[in-house]
């Protein structure tokens, strides 16, 4: 997870700007979950946003981030809301027995817009020796933002985010994951049972609950679009280009939302519905 690690990024516009996951997903999580509730672990955790809501359903959490940057945001916003079922640790996925107490001793793994980015046959042997016999394995991801009602501005940030002359390049090789949405990380049979996966396509009914989705000013996607990996690999070969907001001429995400408002007529202050396609994967340890 080399770009939500590098010391430039910031993990406050990422919990600023990103968004949160709906009480459904959460309710889907826990209703497939069977026996104790003692012990959660939030892989890939972040600044916190799904650790928080897990801590409501589990007498103990561990949040888990190889990002040094993200894990003091999460336990600066833990100690702010006097949370102390919560703990976070800086370690990558693959390294769970390096914090719990013994194998066996857990009861429920999440990843929440994270498992693109692991070792998968490393991540689920370890899952496997964390979890208990029955305990619960999800994970769960969304991708690209859709402006509802809008295919021209979608269109238009596809072109964006994958086009050779914008970001394309620039993305890590587990966005294609993100993409396919999670159809090629398959919990091994041997490992795991009674595998089920809630997929919700953005602009589609919602049958699941699952539907990941913010309202918010154009200016506020134009901030969430900033925290892509993508962008801020593509600052460090575009030094030179200086974002607006920041005191300079503009870069390639100004350009963009320039087009998006001269093609809409919208302002930096329109309020706009925004939707995720999402999944969850959920499965039992044998």
């Amino acid at each position: 997870m080399t770009s939500f690690s590098d010391k430039t990024y910031s993990s406050a516009d990422y919990s600023d700007f990103r968004p949160s996951y709906p009480p459904a997903l959460f309710k889907t999580l826990i209703d497939y979950h069977k026996g104790a509730r003692n012990l959660a672990i939030d892989l890939g955790c972040g600044p916190g946003t799904a650790t928080y809501p897990l801590a409501t359903f589990f007498t103990n959490v561990i949040g888990s981030d190889p990002s040094t940057i993200m894990i003091e945001q999460a336990t600066k916003a833990a100690a702010a809301h006097n949370q102390t079922n919560l703990q976070f640790v800086v370690s990558p996925a693959e390294e769970i027995s390096s914090y719990i107490q013994s194998p066996g001793s857990v009861d429920l793994i999440f990843a929440s817009q994270a498992a693109h980015w692991f070792q998968h046959d490393k991540w689920f042997n370890e899952c496997a020796n964390a979890l208990r016999s029955g305990g619960t394995l999800a994970y769960c991801g969304y991708k690209d933002h859709c402006y509802v009602g809008s295919k021209l501005v979608n269109d238009m940030m596809l072109d964006f985010s994958y086009g050779e002359e914008n970001l394309g390049p620039y993305w890590e090789p587990g966005r294609r994951h993100v993409r396919n949405l999670y159809r090629d990380i398959i919990p091994p049979s041997n490992l795991f049972t009674d595998v089920q996966r809630i997929e919700y396509n953005a602009g589609e009914s919602d049958p699941s609950g699952q539907l990941i989705a913010k309202t918010m000013t154009l200016d506020a996607s134009e901030s969430y679009v900033r925290t892509y990996s993508s962008f801020h690999n593509w600052r460090k070969d575009h030094s030179g280009e200086i974002a607006r907001r920041d005191g300079g001429q503009g870069d390639v995400v100004d350009r963009l939302f320039d087009r998006v408002k001269k093609a809409t007529g919208w302002t930096g202050r329109s309020i706009l519905p925004i939707e995720w396609s999402s999944i969850i994967v959920l499965a039992r340890r044998l």
